[in-house]
């Protein structure tokens, strides 16, 4: 009896692997494509101008092969039939929206890409990588690149890959075991390999991480200037500020940075020789309690004069915030994210947010930081520091594609302008990118990637989500393509095949694993 209780244990396992075996082996479906290819008018609309904050009312806008040929006052009429009319009376144009903080995975095809799209993002920078070896788990240049070619012969979708990073690079507990020494970039000869590795993989900027040593932060940043690469990422905790600007890094991620460096105890916390391990309620109630308001308008200025840009990413800290709310964690998003991600990784992050430590008042740690966070992004644009919109699309209660609209309303209450925040997601993102000339307004010449809108978005900010249509790569999608996409990423989150995959790829991925144990 128990033989035979035996051999049927084994053979249901033996099943169960061959069909995970089935399952992972039959690929996953493709991503609607249901736009409409053509050359398009868009009459009587209301163009958004992102460069000066105004509306141009009554214009006709003219798309020829995906660029805009004519921006220019409603004609009575229009006798061209090769031209597919779009109505655009009562309604507003505006620029694509770029998100400025994303992380990509081999899976966001059957994730992240619908999600963007339907929600009219039609650019990214992606702001992680891979090491010398292809990986199964994350997003590597190679794929990024593949997926800006099949959008451009229109065989896939995806939005446009701006700008090419590195994997983080944080002095060397990121590097599994058997991959080469350079990637711990420990000193200059190391600096110099790692460097001359991404600009032949054709990487455009290097991504510094938290726990980078000064030493080998100035070597990377001398070696990718003389390479003719930038930095951009994390402030490493024993960095200054100030030495940031200094080596030129170009973009700076994140809500935390004047919350550490505006107090006058940061310099001592710098020194520790493991500011990370350090970290903890204490030092975060200090750093809140001994905030001094001149050094960070002092700081504030002399990033102004530089040129770097900061990414708030403000639902980082809004997360934190807010975990303890049921209508916050009970979003109605969570549909659209894998069931993998929201069980094991979204749920026990913001159960550990929810028991944040509070002082004595009773005042919460993580909401504290949050509204101080919120007052330095507005004293930080008043002072001229450049501001881009970013999400970290991913992090936890961070939807990808919807976030852009949900950090364009972090930005208005921190006190930009709505016409403020969308700049920052538009004409200044492709500003920052070098790519000024070819996108980020409704401008004749440039790139018809465009979104159109049910509502003026400079009277409300959240109006960007009033989204009646999408014109990207020559074609047009309408309000039921874009639900198609929005359909099929939330079949694909509760789908067992692609939650296996996801499994999958985590489990064989390196990259994955160290960062896991650290």
């Amino acid at each position: 009896m128990i033989k035979k209780l035996l051999f049927a244990g084994a053979a249901c396992v033996a099943l169960l692997l061959l069909l995970a075996a089935g399952l992972l082996l039959w690929p996953l479906p493709d991503m609607p494509r249901d736009g409409v290819e053509g050359d398009f008018v868009i009459r009587n609309v209301a163009v958004v101008d992102v460069g000066t904050g105004t509306i141009w009312q009554g214009r006709d806008v003219v798309l020829r092969d995906g660029k805009i040929t004519s921006v220019g006052p409603a004609a009575p009429s229009r006798a061209d039939d090769a031209l597919i009319p779009i109505d655009g009376r009562g309604k507003y144009l505006m620029p694509g929206l770029w998100d400025m903080h994303t992380h990509s995975l081999k899976i966001s095809p059957h994730y992240m890409h619908p999600l963007f799209i339907a929600n009219g993002v039609t650019g990214v920078r992606d702001m992680s990588g891979c090491m010398s070896e292809p990986d199964s788990f994350f997003a590597c240049i190679g794929d990024r690149n593949a997926w800006n070619k099949a959008t451009k012969d229109r065989s896939g979708l995806s939005p446009r890959y701006v700008l090419q990073s590195s994997f983080q690079i944080n002095g060397g507990n990121e590097v599994p075991d058997g991959f080469p020494g350079f990637f711990k970039a420990r000193n200059a000869g190391e600096a110099r390999q790692l460097v001359s590795f991404y600009r032949q993989a054709g990487a455009n900027f290097l991504k510094p991480y938290s726990e980078l040593s000064p030493v080998a932060y100035r070597a990377l940043a001398d070696e990718a200037r003389r390479q003719g690469l930038t930095l951009a990422g994390h402030r490493p905790l024993r960095v200054s500020l100030g030495d940031l600007l200094a080596a030129g890094q170009r973009s700076v991620e994140h809500p935390r940075i004047f919350l550490q460096e505006c107090h006058n105890g940061a310099a001592a916390v710098r020194a520790r020789p493991d500011p990370l391990a350090a970290s903890n309620a204490q030092l975060a109630w200090r750093l809140v309690n001994e905030h001094d308001r001149g050094r960070c308008a002092e700081l504030m200025d002399a990033m102004a004069k530089s040129d770097t840009w900061w990414t708030p990413t403000l639902q980082v800290l809004q997360m934190g915030a807010l975990a303890g709310n049921e209508a916050f964690r009970n979003d109605q998003r969570l549909r659209y994210i894998p069931f993998l991600f929201k069980k094991f990784l979204w749920a026990p992050d913001a159960d550990r947010a929810a028991r944040q430590p509070a002082d004595a008042s009773g005042r919460s740690l993580y909401a504290t930081q949050y509204q101080m966070a919120l007052g330095h992004v507005g004293q930080a644009s008043s002072a001229g520091v450049k501001i881009l919109a970013g999400t970290d699309a991913g992090d936890t209660y961070v939807f990808p594609g919807f976030g852009i609209h949900d950090e364009l309303v972090e930005l208005v209450k921190a006190g930009l302008s709505p016409a403020q925040a969308l700049r920052s997601a538009t004409l200044d993102a492709a500003i920052f990118s070098g790519l000024e000339d070819e996108f980020g307004s409704v401008t004749m010449g440039k790139t018809g990637d465009l979104i159109l809108l049910d509502a003026d978005p400079l009277a409300d900010v959240r109006n960007t989500q009033r989204i009646a249509g999408l014109f990207f790569g020559g074609q047009f999608f309408d309000r039921t393509a874009l639900d198609k996409l929005l359909g099929f990423a939330e079949e694909r989150a509760g789908s067992v095949r692609t939650n296996l995959h996801l499994l999958w790829d985590g489990l064989n991925s390196e990259l994955l694993r160290v960062q896991a144990a650290d």
